[in-house]
Protein backbone atom coordinates (compact mmCIF):
# COMPACT_ATOMS: atom_id res chain seq x y z
CA UNK A 1 0.00 0.00 0.00
CA UNK A 2 1.00 3.59 -0.52
CA UNK A 3 1.04 5.74 2.60
CA UNK A 4 -2.15 7.50 1.47
CA UNK A 5 -4.00 4.20 0.96
CA UNK A 6 -2.76 2.90 4.32
CA UNK A 7 -4.05 6.01 6.09
CA UNK A 8 -7.42 5.60 4.34
CA UNK A 9 -7.62 1.95 5.50
CA UNK A 10 -6.99 3.05 9.09
CA UNK A 11 -9.65 5.77 8.93
CA UNK A 12 -12.11 3.25 7.47
CA UNK A 13 -11.62 0.96 10.47
CA UNK A 14 -10.01 -1.86 8.50
CA UNK A 15 -6.85 -2.00 10.62
CA UNK A 16 -6.57 -3.49 14.12
CA UNK A 17 -3.70 -3.55 16.62
CA UNK A 18 -3.75 -6.57 18.93
CA UNK A 19 -7.37 -7.18 17.94
CA UNK A 20 -8.52 -3.61 18.61
CA UNK A 21 -9.59 -1.43 15.67
CA UNK A 22 -8.14 2.08 15.76
CA UNK A 23 -8.58 5.16 13.59
CA UNK A 24 -5.89 7.51 14.88
CA UNK A 25 -2.96 8.01 12.52
CA UNK A 26 0.63 7.76 13.74
CA UNK A 27 0.00 4.89 16.20
CA UNK A 28 3.29 3.24 17.20
CA UNK A 29 3.82 -0.49 17.58
CA UNK A 30 6.56 -2.97 18.32
CA UNK A 31 6.72 -5.57 15.50
CA UNK A 32 8.38 -8.06 17.86
CA UNK A 33 5.45 -7.92 20.30
CA UNK A 34 2.35 -6.46 18.66
CA UNK A 35 0.04 -7.98 16.04
CA UNK A 36 -1.27 -5.81 13.22
CA UNK A 37 -4.12 -6.94 10.96
CA UNK A 38 -5.72 -5.56 7.82
CA UNK A 39 -9.25 -6.80 7.08
CA UNK A 40 -8.60 -9.60 9.55
CA UNK A 41 -5.34 -10.76 7.92
CA UNK A 42 -2.08 -10.38 9.80
CA UNK A 43 0.41 -7.89 8.36
CA UNK A 44 3.87 -9.41 8.62
CA UNK A 45 6.72 -7.10 9.65
CA UNK A 46 9.38 -6.31 7.04
CA UNK A 47 12.30 -8.71 6.86
CA UNK A 48 15.67 -7.04 7.31
CA UNK A 49 18.16 -8.24 4.75
CA UNK A 50 21.65 -7.84 6.11
CA UNK A 51 24.56 -6.53 4.07
CA UNK A 52 28.24 -6.43 4.96
CA UNK A 53 31.45 -4.94 3.66
CA UNK A 54 34.10 -7.64 3.91
CA UNK A 55 37.85 -7.43 3.35
CA UNK A 56 38.58 -10.74 1.65
CA UNK A 57 42.11 -11.88 2.47
CA UNK A 58 44.45 -13.39 -0.10
CA UNK A 59 44.27 -17.19 -0.20
CA UNK A 60 40.51 -17.25 0.44
CA UNK A 61 38.14 -18.35 -2.33
CA UNK A 62 34.88 -16.60 -3.10
CA UNK A 63 32.47 -19.50 -2.94
CA UNK A 64 29.94 -20.99 -0.55
CA UNK A 65 31.87 -24.27 -0.38
CA UNK A 66 35.10 -25.55 -1.89
CA UNK A 67 35.61 -29.21 -2.87
CA UNK A 68 39.38 -28.77 -2.50
CA UNK A 69 39.01 -27.79 1.14
CA UNK A 70 40.44 -24.30 0.76
CA UNK A 71 39.26 -21.53 3.10
CA UNK A 72 36.20 -19.71 1.76
CA UNK A 73 34.51 -16.40 2.50
CA UNK A 74 31.82 -18.33 4.35
CA UNK A 75 34.36 -19.24 7.04
CA UNK A 76 33.96 -15.61 8.12
CA UNK A 77 30.15 -15.74 8.04
CA UNK A 78 29.34 -19.01 9.81
CA UNK A 79 26.72 -17.14 11.83
CA UNK A 80 25.00 -15.90 8.65
CA UNK A 81 24.64 -18.81 6.20
CA UNK A 82 22.12 -16.84 4.13
CA UNK A 83 24.57 -14.23 2.87
CA UNK A 84 25.98 -14.44 -0.64
CA UNK A 85 28.94 -12.70 -2.27
CA UNK A 86 28.18 -10.01 -4.86
CA UNK A 87 30.54 -11.05 -7.62
CA UNK A 88 33.88 -12.56 -6.75
CA UNK A 89 37.55 -11.96 -6.16
CA UNK A 90 39.95 -14.71 -7.20
CA UNK A 91 41.98 -16.61 -4.64
CA UNK A 92 45.12 -14.49 -5.13
CA UNK A 93 43.26 -11.17 -4.87
CA UNK A 94 42.09 -9.30 -1.80
CA UNK A 95 39.94 -6.36 -0.86
CA UNK A 96 36.32 -5.32 -0.85
CA UNK A 97 33.63 -7.95 -1.22
CA UNK A 98 29.95 -7.25 -0.59
CA UNK A 99 28.21 -10.05 1.31
CA UNK A 100 24.43 -9.74 1.44
CA UNK A 101 21.08 -11.47 1.93
CA UNK A 102 19.49 -9.00 -0.51
CA UNK A 103 18.97 -10.58 -3.93
CA UNK A 104 18.02 -7.26 -5.51
CA UNK A 105 21.26 -5.69 -4.30
CA UNK A 106 23.23 -8.65 -5.67
CA UNK A 107 21.67 -8.05 -9.08
CA UNK A 108 22.33 -4.31 -9.05
CA UNK A 109 25.98 -4.81 -8.13
CA UNK A 110 26.76 -7.58 -10.60
CA UNK A 111 24.59 -7.28 -13.72
CA UNK A 112 26.32 -5.41 -16.57
CA UNK A 113 23.26 -3.28 -17.33
CA UNK A 114 23.72 -1.37 -14.07
CA UNK A 115 27.32 -0.46 -14.97
CA UNK A 116 28.64 -0.47 -11.41
CA UNK A 117 32.25 0.72 -11.39
CA UNK A 118 34.92 -1.17 -9.47
CA UNK A 119 38.22 0.37 -8.41
CA UNK A 120 41.37 -1.67 -7.84
CA UNK A 121 44.87 -0.90 -6.63
CA UNK A 122 47.23 -3.10 -8.62
CA UNK A 123 50.95 -3.81 -8.34
CA UNK A 124 52.54 -4.99 -11.59
CA UNK A 125 55.94 -6.17 -12.76
CA UNK A 126 57.49 -6.38 -16.21
CA UNK A 127 58.63 -4.04 -18.94
CA UNK A 128 55.31 -3.75 -20.72
CA UNK A 129 54.71 -2.28 -24.16
CA UNK A 130 55.11 1.40 -24.95
CA UNK A 131 51.95 3.39 -24.26
CA UNK A 132 50.30 0.50 -22.42
CA UNK A 133 48.16 2.84 -20.28
CA UNK A 134 46.55 4.36 -23.36
CA UNK A 135 46.11 0.90 -24.92
CA UNK A 136 44.35 -0.43 -21.82
CA UNK A 137 41.83 2.41 -21.94
CA UNK A 138 41.14 1.98 -25.66
CA UNK A 139 40.60 -1.72 -26.24
CA UNK A 140 42.52 -4.95 -25.73
CA UNK A 141 41.67 -8.23 -27.42
CA UNK A 142 41.09 -11.06 -24.94
CA UNK A 143 40.16 -14.70 -25.50
CA UNK A 144 36.53 -13.98 -24.57
CA UNK A 145 36.21 -10.70 -26.44
CA UNK A 146 37.63 -7.18 -26.30
CA UNK A 147 37.90 -5.27 -23.06
CA UNK A 148 39.09 -1.95 -21.75
CA UNK A 149 39.67 -0.08 -18.50
CA UNK A 150 37.52 2.95 -17.75
CA UNK A 151 40.68 4.66 -16.49
CA UNK A 152 44.15 3.92 -15.16
CA UNK A 153 46.57 6.14 -13.26
CA UNK A 154 49.96 5.63 -11.69
CA UNK A 155 50.08 5.72 -7.88
CA UNK A 156 52.92 7.08 -5.77
CA UNK A 157 54.06 3.59 -4.80
CA UNK A 158 56.46 2.24 -7.40
CA UNK A 159 54.79 -0.24 -9.74
CA UNK A 160 51.28 0.44 -8.44
CA UNK A 161 48.30 1.66 -10.45
CA UNK A 162 44.69 2.55 -9.75
CA UNK A 163 42.35 0.91 -12.24
CA UNK A 164 38.64 1.60 -12.77
CA UNK A 165 36.61 -1.07 -14.58
CA UNK A 166 32.97 -1.89 -15.21
CA UNK A 167 33.71 -5.48 -16.28
CA UNK A 168 32.92 -8.59 -14.28
CA UNK A 169 34.70 -11.24 -16.33
CA UNK A 170 36.91 -13.82 -14.64
CA UNK A 171 40.42 -12.48 -13.83
CA UNK A 172 39.73 -9.54 -16.14
CA UNK A 173 42.25 -7.10 -14.64
CA UNK A 174 45.04 -9.69 -14.58
CA UNK A 175 44.41 -10.71 -18.20
CA UNK A 176 44.32 -7.12 -19.38
CA UNK A 177 47.74 -6.37 -17.89
CA UNK A 178 49.14 -9.66 -19.22
CA UNK A 179 48.05 -8.61 -22.71
CA UNK A 180 50.42 -5.63 -22.57
CA UNK A 181 53.32 -7.59 -21.10
CA UNK A 182 52.82 -6.93 -17.38
CA UNK A 183 52.26 -9.41 -14.55
CA UNK A 184 49.96 -8.57 -11.64
CA UNK A 185 51.67 -9.45 -8.35
CA UNK A 186 49.15 -7.84 -6.03
CA UNK A 187 45.54 -6.82 -6.59
CA UNK A 188 43.22 -5.18 -4.07
CA UNK A 189 39.68 -3.96 -4.72
CA UNK A 190 39.01 -0.75 -2.82
CA UNK A 191 35.57 0.26 -4.13
CA UNK A 192 32.50 -1.36 -5.66
CA UNK A 193 29.68 0.95 -6.70
CA UNK A 194 29.10 3.28 -3.77
CA UNK A 195 30.73 0.93 -1.25
CA UNK A 196 34.28 1.61 -0.01
CA UNK A 197 36.76 -0.73 1.63
CA UNK A 198 37.98 2.04 3.92
CA UNK A 199 40.15 0.92 6.83
CA UNK A 200 38.85 -2.65 7.09
CA UNK A 201 41.70 -5.08 7.75
CA UNK A 202 41.88 -8.46 5.99
CA UNK A 203 39.21 -10.76 7.46
CA UNK A 204 37.19 -7.93 9.00
CA UNK A 205 33.56 -7.22 8.15
CA UNK A 206 31.28 -4.23 8.70
CA UNK A 207 27.49 -4.26 8.53
CA UNK A 208 25.98 -1.46 6.47
CA UNK A 209 22.41 -0.26 6.06
CA UNK A 210 20.39 -2.73 4.04
CA UNK A 211 16.94 -2.55 2.49
CA UNK A 212 13.62 -3.80 3.84
CA UNK A 213 11.21 -5.79 1.72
Amino acid sequence: MSRRKAEAAILEGRVALNGEVFRDLGRLLDPDVDTLTLDGTRVEPPVRKRTFLFHKPRGVVTTKADPEGRPTVMDYFKDLPGVNPAGRLDEDSEGLLIMTEDGDLLLRLTHPRFGKKKIYEVEVQGRGVDGFQEDLCREIGLSDGPGRFESIKRLEKNGWYEVVVSEGRNRFVRRMFAAVGLTVVRLKRVQMGEYLLGTLAPGERLEVAGEDS
